[in-house]
Formats: structure tokens, C-alpha cells, sequence
């Protein structure tokens, strides 16, 4: 992504500023910002909604190549890297992010989630209880189940290996350049440690979250929304993909061959870019224009 004159936007701060911040004797939600809130009309305000295990720090890189097309807000919510996942007998992610949107200082525009997050935005786009709706939603690397794929053991087994994967692929996302460094067996077993100390009701969370996607009334759904997946990843093969699109009239599916799970830390100037130019269309439309589904999957 490039700014009108050539030069791409400069990284937020190596720091985010705590805008606000709540401690119930549940949990703890807190918002983060790299600028003050502007006078409206401004730049559009968009909401980072993290996935489990993650935090609001790995969205560094994306708030970076998004500095010059919308203000962002991160939020740090209750399965956020190391809970107890107690936070699961208290309330939907859905309600855990109403709650955490509620403490951001300026209305937001546009919610964009990964992973476990970006399922979050899904329920909260699909619930009718007259919650207040962004005018666009981006989902990175969702989860989808079609009603066609059977809830049972097998699913259940092959959910828990992908799930370990991902783990894997998070740890060693998260150390950044000290992975190439690292032994196989050592990433293994921090990756071991750490699904350990997840558990089955973190996992469970997961495994849920993905199976109930099938009962949302997505078609009921008015928001603008672009979905982003990679070819290789399993949380939104291309089957899945295409179940999706069918499901939400008001989402545009995108499937790339160079985006990996975690494509917001490891693409973050692709999808920078991709995000870019949904934002740009969307103020292009006349606002009578219909949202059609589509889903486009690019070729190697």
C-alpha cells in the first residue's frame, strides 16, 4: 500500500497508549490508540479485535500500513495471550466485545478481526439485539462450518490438530526472528507447553465458536464486509469460502496464495493494501448500491 505521493505510511510508535480501561472482578478489557481522538469528520475509526492467544501488539504492523487510510484502536480482550479462559461462563465473545467497543472514545467505523476475533465480529454482525453496527467489517482468516459438514468425532480430532497448528504457527510468529534461529524440536515443545496450558476450555471455545457459525443469521446481515483467507489455510478452505459468500450476501470472500493465517503480521503490506482498496470502493458506491456476494479466489 502507498500513499498518493509514492511513500509508504511510517509505523505507528513501538507503544500504544491505554485510552481506556476496565477491571470488573470477571475481567479485565482495555483500548489502546497510537493518536488522540480527532474532530469529526475525519479519517474513519477502525476497531482491531485480536484471536485467542493473541494481543493488542501484534497488530502493529497492519495499523502501520493503515495510518494513511483510517485511525485505528486496538482492543485487548479477555482471551487475550495467558487467561484462564474463565471468561467463557461470562458471556459470548460477541458480548466481551460489545463491551470492550463501548470503551472506545470515538464511534467506530469499521471493525476489523482475526482469527478467533474476527468470528467475534461475525456474531456480533449477525445478532439483532439493536447492538450499534460499524459501516464495514474486515474478517482475516475466519472460521466457517456449512451446515453439509457433520458435527461428530472426526471433525472434532481434525479441529484439534489444526488447532495445534495454528498454536505452532503463532509461537513462532511471535518470536519474530528468533524462529529461524530455533531447533524444530524446541518450537514444538513451547508450542506443546502452551496448548497444555490452554486446555479444553480454550480449545472447546474455539471448537464451539466454529461449529455455531452454521446457526447465524448471516443473510440477515446488511454490513459491507470483506473476508481474507489464504489458499493454505484450512480455517477457510476453499469449500468453506464459497459457503460463506453463499451465506452472506453482504460479504466479499477473498482467498490469496501468499497469505498465511496469521497474514496481518506476516502480509501486513498486502493486506494492507487489500483493505485499502475494499475501504476506497466502499466510498466510491452510491449508498443505493447493493452489495452482491462474491467470492474471488486469486491464482498462483
Amino acid at each position: 500500500m502507498a500513499e498518493p505521493n509514492g511513500a509508504r505510511p511510517g509505523p505507528p510508535p513501538d507503544w500504544w497508549t491505554t485510552v481506556a480501561e476496565v477491571r470488573g472482578a470477571r475481567e479485565r478489557l482495555a483500548v489502546l490508540g497510537t493518536q488522540s481522538p480527532a474532530p469529526r469528520p475525519g479519517p474513519p475509526v477502525a476497531a482491531l479485535v485480536h484471536g485467542l492467544e493473541g494481543g493488542w501488539a501484534g497488530w502493529q504492523p497492519l495499523a502501520g500500513e493503515l495510518a494513511g487510510h483510517c485511525r485505528t484502536y486496538a482492543l485487548d480482550l479477555p482471551w487475550r495471550a495467558g487467561n484462564r479462559y474463565r471468561w467463557r461462563h461470562h458471556g459470548t465473545p460477541a458480548h466481551w466485545l460489545r463491551e470492550a467497543l463501548a470503551l472506545v472514545p470515538e464511534p467506530v467505523d469499521i471493525l476489523i478481526g482475526h482469527s478467533f476475533g474476527a468470528n467475534a465480529v461475525l456474531e456480533h454482525l449477525a445478532d439483532r439485539d439493536g447492538a450499534p453496527q460499524p459501516r464495514a467489517a474486515v474478517l482475516l482468516a475466519p472460521f466457517f462450518r456449512p451446515d453439509s459438514l457433520r458435527v461428530d468425532w472426526p471433525l472434532h480430532d481434525a479441529a484439534l490438530a489444526g488447532f495445534r497448528q495454528i498454536i505452532t504457527d503463532g509461537v513462532r510468529v511471535g518470536l519474530g526472528r528468533r524462529a529461524a534461529d530455533l531447533d524444530p524440536e524446541v518450537l514444538a515443545a513451547m508450542a506443546d507447553t502452551t496448548v497444555e496450558r490452554i486446555g479444553p476450555v480454550g480449545f472447546l471455545s474455539l471448537f464451539l465458536q466454529f461449529t455455531g457459525t452454521t446457526e447465524l443469521d448471516l443473510g440477515a446481515v446488511t454490513v459491507p464486509t470483506l473476508v481474507l483467507a489464504g489458499h493454505g489455510d484450512a480455517s477457510l478452505s476453499e469449500d468453506r469460502a464459497a459457503a460463506l459468500a453463499a451465506a452472506m450476501p453482504a460479504a466479499t470472500v477473498r482467498r490469496r496464495p501468499g497469505y498465511t493465517h496469521f497474514c496481518h503480521a506476516e502480509q501486513p503490506g498486502d493486506v494492507g493494501a487489500d483493505i485499502a482498496g475494499f475501504l476506497d470502493d466502499l466510498t466510491a458506491l452510491p449508498a443505493t448500491t447493493p452489495f452482491a456476494t462474491t467470492l474471488l479466489t486469486t491464482k498462483e
